[in-house]
């Protein structure tokens, strides 16, 4: 029975030893990466989150379709593929900077979306011990990731270790002259394939989408509220907005969103029909620009804002 604890406890030691030790080496590491989008992006976020005017937040429609060099030339567009409100919501809470622009997209349908509850914001576990902020959203929305986080700190890079390793080795791209917004140009044959959907869309892919206006997901209300304080503490302008789309969304949802944005005082701009499909070179597929596309948009933008 004793050899028994003693083995046990044993291992014990050896687990958080090891666990600790492979921690740091791949925190210390990940500090270096500044290219990617599973840590890098946000990496370098942080580093220049304060030196600049305006910043972009949002999913892939605010990655490949805000140009914002177009906007501001001191700017960077934090736009991540997959990502929605709550990882914007957890890196607008870590600014300092005052009167910067905020722009920050929403996909109209994901307001009454009562099935999201926050989950993208785990992209950014492995932050919690260099942002106090960030922690404390996710301790707020998932409180058992923090306590597993404690137990294991390698529990944050699950899933993101050989990422940060490969950025690390082999880094994409220079991030020094890298913005943030990545643009798409369509190859010949994805042009041809889009072509041919297109031609062969039916009333299910290309009909009106609708929704239950009833209730706006409390959650993603209150995300929404965190980022509209945070915004006003720095003084700075938050405005929501809905980037062009080929998936049209129901009259009167876009009515709905525009009367929540309206009663919550925040700018709303919806250019979810801005762009049509008279010209299929401004698209890569039905929710997405190609660099033609968003450069119409973002010089839009432009004209909007200033």
């Amino acid at each position: 029975m004793k050899k028994s604890f003693q083995l046990f406890l044993a291992l014990i030691i050896v687990f958080v030893v090891s666990d600790r030790l492979i921690y740091y080496g791949l925190n210390t590491i990940d500090k270096s990466v500044f290219s990617g989008q599973v840590t890098g992006k946000a990496n370098q976020f942080l580093q220049i989150k304060d030196s600049v005017d305006l910043l972009v937040f949002g999913s892939s429609r605010a990655n490949h379709h805000v140009n914002n060099l177009f906007i501001d030339s001191s700017s960077f567009n934090m736009g991540v593929d997959a990502t929605k409100i709550a990882y914007s919501a957890a890196l607008i809470s870590t600014l300092n900077k005052p009167n910067q622009y905020i722009l920050v997209h929403i996909d109209q349908m994901r307001l009454f979306n009562n099935e999201y509850s926050g989950k993208d914001v785990l992209s950014l576990i492995n932050l919690v011990n260099r942002e106090e902020n960030i922690k404390k959203l996710i301790h707020e929305l998932f409180p058992e990731e923090i306590y597993l986080s404690k137990i294991s700190n390698c529990y944050v890079y699950n899933g993101k270790a050989l990422s940060v390793l490969k950025n690390y080795f082999f880094p994409k791209y220079d991030y020094q002259s890298y913005f943030g917004y990545d643009p798409l140009y369509p190859s010949i044959e994805q042009k041809k394939i889009f072509n041919e959907l297109f031609q062969k869309r039916n009333e299910s892919s290309y009909s009106l989408k609708t929704a239950n206006t009833d209730l706006v997901n409390p959650v993603l209300d209150h995300l929404i509220t965190i980022i509209q304080e945070k915004c006003k503490t720095n003084n700075s302008r938050l405005i929501f907005f809905t980037s062009p789309t080929l998936n049209k969304t129901n009259p009167s949802v876009r009515v709905k969103v525009k009367e929540y944005f309206l009663s919550k005082n925040i700018d709303y701009f919806d250019y979810s029909d801005f762009i049509d499909d008279s010209n299929l070179e401004n698209w890569k597929d039905f929710s997405h620009l190609s660099s033609q596309g968003a450069n119409l948009l973002s010089k839009e933008l432009q004209l909007k804002l200033k």
